[in-house]
């Protein structure tokens, strides 16, 4: 048996704490609507949520996620999703649909995020994983929404609350 007594070496011992919920918004900000996950994350910084409950901003750094992911028990990931509905359509999606059905929408992050989520699973990450994608408008240079992604950021705030509690 090996004792550290009370201490940690650090960048070798992760300190233990309870399973979390993340709520991981993707995209990139400079990118008009391809920057909607983290519009999200942002919008939800001001909302009353119940306590093991993470916001992470994930940007475009999806392997940054890895360790996050092999601790949590529950993901909702927040990103753009191309299924050729309306700009502003709400898509909710798992990993595994995305993987296995072809004629489900595709994300711009769809095989980095779904990679790293693999890589996570390897590791021994059991956590639930939902997708809250939204059809974009436009993907190009600019750091605002388009009108028609923006008029919809409360709805999808409300889809990720509402995927929160389980409703």
């Amino acid at each position: 048996m090996i004792s550290l007594k009370g201490r940690t070496l650090k960048g070798y011992f992760v300190e233990m704490k309870p399973k979390a919920t993340l709520i991981i918004g993707i995209g990139n900000l400079i990118l008009t609507d391809e920057g909607l996950g983290v519009h999200v994350v942002r919008a939800l910084e001001g909302q009353a949520l119940p306590p093991g409950v993470q916001l992470i901003e994930g940007g475009t750094a999806t392997m940054d996620l890895l360790p996050a992911l092999c601790d949590a028990e529950r993901i909702i990931i927040i990103d753009v999703l191309m299924g050729g509905g309306e700009p502003g359509t709400i898509y909710r999606v798992t990993p595994g649909e995305l993987r296995s059905e072809s004629a489900r929408p595709l994300s711009l992050h769809q095989v980095g995020f779904l990679e790293v989520w693999g890589m996570a699973q390897q590791l021994g990450a059991e956590g639930e994983v939902v997708i809250i994608g939204v059809e974009p408008k436009e993907i190009s240079w600019g750091t605002e929404l388009t009108p028609e992604l923006q008029a919809a950021l409360p709805r999808v705030v409300t889809a990720v609350l509402e995927e929160l509690a389980g409703v």
